[in-house]
């Protein structure tokens, strides 16, 4: 039951990759010559299902220039389809007595699209989709509050909110220092390969 609602759910996100991809390539004659030609490829017994055609779209649409949304319905859902993104590793996390329940609530919250975010609250008419933090740094500086920011979870989550900037940096930059220090403490002793400095990280 549980593996059939997922391939329902990833059937969805696949479906909503196809219609985003005809969409984009009927918009231009190159994407609808496109469109004709793969339809007039291959015997009709070799014709693609509906899960293999959505995987298809998907990939195609993450290698367009032009493309900067989420090929499926969220970068989370494309994140989870994509292969080789540790997703065991995140079940294991997910699964771990020694991970506090808020943080594993989060994460869950993240994967499903379901972060309390002002997107996902307007979504629910609870409050305006407008980014809460851009609104209150704008009037502490006197500026304009009448047209803001969506509040997403990326939005949040990067330097693109200015409240939330500094913490992203520092954040970022812990993580930039983790890690030089746990390739340098348990890297091979006899490689070649030097490694960039802290200096890199981004000016807080």
């Amino acid at each position: 039951m549980v593996r059939g609602g997922a391939e329902f759910h990833r059937q969805k996100a696949l479906n909503h990759a196809g219609n985003n991809w005809k969409g984009f390539m009927g918009s231009t004659d190159t994407g609808l010559h496109r469109i004709r030609q793969a339809a007039s490829m291959g015997a009709q017994s070799d014709l693609m299902d509906s899960t293999r055609w959505g995987w298809s779209c998907m990939l195609q649409l993450q290698e367009m220039d032009n493309w900067g949304k989420p090929a499926t319905t969220t970068w989370a859902a494309e994140f989870l389809l994509r292969d080789g993104e540790s997703r065991e590793f995140l079940g294991l996390w997910i699964n771990s007595s020694a991970i506090h329940e808020a943080k594993k609530r989060r994460a869950k919250q993240v994967i499903t699209g379901s972060f309390p975010c002002g997107k996902w609250l307007h979504m629910i008419k609870a409050q305006s989709p407008g980014c809460e933090l851009c609104k209150r740094e704008r009037t502490m500086s006197r500026e304009a509050t009448d047209v803001l920011p969506t509040e997403t979870l990326a939005h949040i989550q990067s330097a693109g909110c200015k409240a939330q900037k500094k913490s992203v940096i520092r954040a970022h930059n812990r993580c930039w220092k983790y890690l030089i220090g746990a390739i340098s403490t348990h890297g091979e002793a006899t490689r070649d390969l030097g490694l960039p400095s802290s200096s890199f990280a981004l000016p807080s």
